[in-house]
């Protein structure tokens, strides 16, 4: 099975880019998707991570490695 973000592909979306946008907004409460979407539009992430980050089950992640359980095809860096 073929990853949707292929590591070489322009663009790519990497863990550590999507913990720049949201990690800040980890303040010891859990978040649900939709928080998690707001707080990356509310800093001018770029669309590809607000369309990752929309992937995401709705439920609550108390801190960020929970969100590789669901988005484990995201690779750490380029």
């Amino acid at each position: 099975m073929s990853s949707p973000f292929p590591f070489n592909a322009p663009g790519v979306v990497t863990r550590v880019e999507v913990i720049d946008h949201i990690g800040e907004a980890f303040t010891g409460v859990p978040l649900t998707r939709n928080d998690l979407l707001s707080a990356a539009q509310r800093v001018g992430a770029r669309p590809a991570v607000i369309e990752l980050l929309g992937t995401l089950p709705d439920r609550r992640f108390a801190r960020p490695h929970e969100l590789w359980n669901d988005l484990g095809h995201v690779p750490i860096e380029h």
